[in-house]
């Protein structure tokens, strides 16, 4: 009786398993069987559409064996045939075309060109004129900061006058200071031809060939801000 019931048991088993592979076998070859390029086909004819981040079309139009296929256009001259015209690819992103010329161009003569290098342009200003440095200013002038004028060109012996004439100009003298108390109100890197001119904190000293308020803990920064 056992042996009976054993021998149901193993045939069951068996009934079972094959059953199972068979379900199996089933579903592997309708999963792995891609459906005809045919079913994919749409009514947008020839018309691009956008796949990804790219172009595409899909021959609709074509025999049996071409029917359905997709183009997607991602490099530059490549074709693709959709109904009875040949498309071509200008580039990635780009829409599919009829206009085979636009991907037969050479990719230096349909994206660059050769620029002239620019030609630098100095402004020259004559006296009194604005300024950045003394390339801007007229042979024999200099630029120079004169208070309520800014940056101006002018002649370096008599930088206070305006017409950079230096006969009109009388020198002035002044006493050697003994205190530097009501000292003048000039600042920090404006030109000066006396201490008295500065304010109470700075000096005129001698800076190249011309003499500016600076500091004389640091008469080299031109800012008069003295870093230990």
């Amino acid at each position: 009786m056992d042996l009976k019931n054993s021998l149901k048991n193993i045939i069951a088993a068996i009934v079972i398993i094959t059953f199972w592979a068979l379900l199996g076998f089933i579903a592997y070859k309708r999963l792995s069987t891609a459906p005809p390029a045919v079913s994919y086909c749409n009514d947008y004819g020839c018309t691009n559409f956008r796949d990804g981040t790219n172009w595409s079309i899909r021959n609709c139009q074509g025999t049996d064996t071409t029917e359905g296929s997709k183009y997607t256009c991602t490099a530059k001259g490549q074709t693709g045939t959709c109904g009875t015209k040949t498309y071509c690819c200008p580039g990635p992103g780009l829409l599919w075309s009829t206009d085979m010329n636009i991907c037969n161009q050479g990719q230096q003569n349909s994206d660059c060109c050769a620029c002239p290098t620019p030609t630098p342009v100095m402004i020259v200003s004559q006296c009194n004129g604005p300024c950045m440095t003394s390339g801007n200013c007229a042979t024999g002038s200099i630029c120079i900061y004169d208070q309520g004028y800014g940056w101006v060109c002018r002649n370096p012996a008599c930088y206070k006058n305006t017409v950079c004439s230096c006969t009109s100009v009388t020198p002035t003298s002044y006493p050697t200071p003994t205190s530097y108390q009501d000292r003048g109100t000039y600042r920090c890197g404006e030109l000066c031809s006396s201490s008295l001119e500065c304010e109470s904190d700075l000096r005129c000293l001698s800076v190249g060939n011309t003499r500016e308020c600076r500091s004389p803990d640091c008469p080299d920064s031109n800012t008069c801000v003295c870093i230990q």
